[in-house]
């Protein structure tokens, strides 16, 4: 049979429409005009009816189709596998080390061709040296009110030390702190007072200082060494012992008080712990501008006796008097003997009373 040329361009231009549609009905509307160059398009080889291909030429009119029916087995698409990738060819490359393995240079060894030097740190960084504490015993005595001074003492090297101080006469001892540091109060005898300071150690100094006020005061007191069993005693304006009028030791009054109420005051100075001890007490009585008269009885008491029966007792006295100023003197004691049933001793007269006039 033959067959037109003319018949055979349209049906081979049918199938190739046919194609396209197909892939757009798989591919979606989206995806419809991508033209894969390496897509074969097989085509059956059974005739197609004239409606068919008249659809297929007016791709328009392809929504009023309702008896078109797709045949699967007529027409499909294959996709064409990508070519892969040949192996490089390394045929042609020159290894060569990694740079962990190239040489580097040698550095110079500045520090060996440098001269030997000794190495100060307080040079680099510039740190002033601190300098060594002072040992130096620092003494300072401050008047205060009452004819009396604060004694400051500062011996850092010279920590929970002893020191004696002495002044007027009498002498006491005390000990220094942790830090070799010591104040108190020391009632003044003199004007021009001077205290002497030796530390157990060995280490001496002494201050001075001006004291006002002496002459409106009288001021007396006893010092002795060894245990806290001796006591002054000021019977104020014919008082008993136990009265008010009564100052010692156990009933000391201040300066304050005394200030406040008139009457004397009592100040106990050293340390009765310390070995060897040296202790001290004094009695001041303020003269009152518009006041009755006082008298004052003075008595020493000594308990020594219960254990050191048949000896005796010596002690120093300093006492300054509105009249006569400063004086000093020097007291021995013979203390009951052995066996006998008083052990203490009480002596009434062995310092003169206090008479102060009225004005």
């Amino acid at each position: 049979m033959q067959i037109n040329d003319k018949f055979l361009t349209v049906v081979t231009g049918v199938v190739l429409a046919i194609g396209g549609a197909t892939a757009s009905l798989f591919l979606g509307e989206d995806d419809a005009h991508i033209t894969d160059p390496n897509a074969i398009v097989i085509a059956s080889t059974a005739q197609p009816t004239l409606p068919n291909v008249l659809a297929a030429i007016e791709p328009a009119k392809r929504e009023e189709r309702g008896d078109f029916k797709l045949d699967l087995n007529a027409f499909g698409t294959l996709a064409v596998a990508p070519e892969l990738a040949k192996p490089a060819d390394f045929t042609d490359l020159v290894m060569t080390r990694t740079p962990s393995a190239i040489d580097t240079p040698e550095l110079p060894k500045v520090a060996a061709s440098l001269p030997d030097m000794p190495l100060n740190i307080a040079d680099l960084i510039k740190i002033k040296p601190v300098e060594a504490a002072s040992c130096a015993l620092d003494i300072r005595a401050t008047p205060i009110f009452g004819a009396r001074v604060t004694l400051r003492l500062n011996a850092p090297c010279h920590p929970n030390v002893s020191v004696t101080i002495k002044h007027g006469g009498l002498q006491f001892k005390e000990r220094l702190d942790k830090q070799g540091t010591l104040e108190l109060k020391v009632p003044a005898f003199a004007e021009y007072s001077r205290f002497d300071i030796e530390l157990a150690d060995g280490l001496t100094s002494t201050v001075g200082a001006y004291i006002s006020g002496l002459s409106s005061l009288e001021r007396v007191g006893i010092a002795w060494s060894g245990a806290d069993d001796t006591f002054l005693h000021a019977l104020e304006n014919g008082a008993k012992a136990g009265d008010t009028g009564h100052i010692w030791r156990v009933k000391p009054n201040s300066f304050a008080k005394a200030r406040m109420s008139g009457g004397g005051y009592m100040m106990v100075l050293g340390d009765p712990t310390l070995e060897n001890a040296k202790l001290a007490q004094v009695y001041t009585l303020p003269q009152r501008p518009r006041k009755r008269a006082q008298i004052v009885e003075l008595q020493i008491e000594t308990l020594r006796g219960e254990y050191a029966c048949g000896t005796d007792i010596d002690l120093k006295v300093a006492h300054h008097r509105v009249n006569s100023g400063a004086a000093q003197s020097e007291l021995s004691l013979t203390l009951p003997a052995c066996g006998s049933e008083d052990t203490s001793l009480v002596l009434k007269n062995a310092i003169k009373d206090m008479k102060v006039a009225r004005k």
